[in-house]
């Protein structure tokens, strides 16, 4: 009978891992709270203060996506 030699990980105990989840949710919610706020606000300037900052409208969704790492 052949045996599988791997390493093994240390084992994590629940409350661990239901903190690590928690901890990752409130991370992206963050993320995903400031992309919203970026966008809103960017939204809401007009074409000419866009313009003037050297944004077009159809780049808020990227810029605010690049400038707070959300997906």
């Amino acid at each position: 009978m052949a045996y599988l030699n791997t390493p093994q990980s240390r084992s994590i105990g629940m409350g661990a891992r239901i903190y690590d989840a928690w901890s990752t949710y409130r991370a992206e919610y963050r993320q995903n709270a400031l992309y919203r706020e970026t966008t809103r606000q960017l939204g809401g300037l007009t074409d000419r203060q866009l313009d003037d900052i050297g944004v077009s409208r159809h780049d808020i969704e990227k810029l605010a996506r690049d400038q707070t790492g959300s997906r």
